[in-house]
């Protein structure tokens, strides 16, 4: 074997590792999303949160229920968001409105989003 097919070899291991570290990284986040949606679901049915315009969670009210929830999904949304920033070649800020538009449209009835200018509206 030439040093050049080693060092082939070597650029395909660390690309090899670098995807499933990625995969992990993603599952992780999915699971761990998926273990707070109850919770999420219920602060939004009672109002207490609600889809902000930037693509995060934010409080509607002064009750801060479950901040360490929230701060937890945000941090993995705001994750997720930079990894589609990256993927499609743009900024942060454009991944957030584009996904606080899509929240916004998703919400169910009774559920709170706010509107670029900050206002909070139930759906």
């Amino acid at each position: 074997m030439t040093i050049r097919n080693i060092f082939k070899l070597h650029i395909l291991i660390i690309v090899c590792l670098v995807v499933s570290s990625q995969l992990a990284l993603a599952a992780g986040i999915k699971e761990r999303m998926k273990q707070r949606l109850p919770v999420i679901a219920d602060l939004k049915a009672k109002g207490i949160i609600g889809e902000d315009n930037k693509g995060y969670l934010g409080f509607v009210t002064d009750t801060r229920a479950q901040e360490g929830v929230i701060a937890a999904d945000n941090k993995d949304r705001k994750m997720i968001y930079t990894h589609f920033a990256k993927q499609q070649n743009t900024s942060l800020e454009v991944v957030e409105k584009v996904q606080a538009k899509r929240k916004a449209e998703r919400a169910k009835p009774g559920e709170f989003f706010q509107n670029p200018d900050g206002s909070w509206h139930k759906k």
